[in-house]
């Protein structure tokens, strides 16, 4: 009986069997631009907040030097980046927009992995080192930022 009313049920309701997917609406620019400048208000706002800790607590020279606060902003960069790696990822790009995102998230790949190294770094020493690496990707990530905004339709950043 339940089997009859679950068929009924499905039979009404006009259920089918088959799956079915729906196409996807692409996205407006507008619609693009605002998921990019969320993505990146994100960022830009997490940034700042664990870059003032990273500069407190990551220069061997500070009265508040801390291996474990460097560590924690480090990771803390890292989750910040990857976060927005993937809002990225998630936009329907193409043309110049998508290169300049495949280079842009190359550039931070390699910037999450000396992250992470460093996030675990036993030493700030060792931490200093690897910062010293991360900063030119920074400025690549940097350049390739503001060409995808302009391929998307975005100013630079002010």
């Amino acid at each position: 009986m339940l089997t009859a009313v679950a068929a009924a049920l499905l039979a009404a309701c006009g259920g089918s069997s088959a799956p079915t997917s729906a196409t996807p609406t692409p996205l407006t620019d507008a619609q693009i631009q605002a998921r990019y400048s969320a993505a990146a208000g994100r960022y830009n706002q997490g940034e700042v907040q664990s870059a003032a800790t990273e500069n407190a607590s990551c220069d061997a020279t500070s009265a508040t030097v801390s291996l474990t606060a460097c560590q924690t902003a480090l990771s803390s960069q890292r989750q910040l980046t990857i976060a927005y790696d993937n809002a990225l990822r998630a936009l329907p790009l193409s043309g110049s927009a998508a290169i300049d995102v495949t280079h842009l998230l190359g550039d931070d790949a390699a910037i999450e992995k000396l992250l992470e190294q460093a996030a675990t770094a036993p030493a700030i020493a060792v931490i200093a080192t690897l910062q010293q690496q991360v900063i030119p990707l920074l400025a690549t990530a940097a350049s390739d930022a503001t060409a995808l905004r302009a391929a998307i339709g975005l100013p630079a950043p002010g």
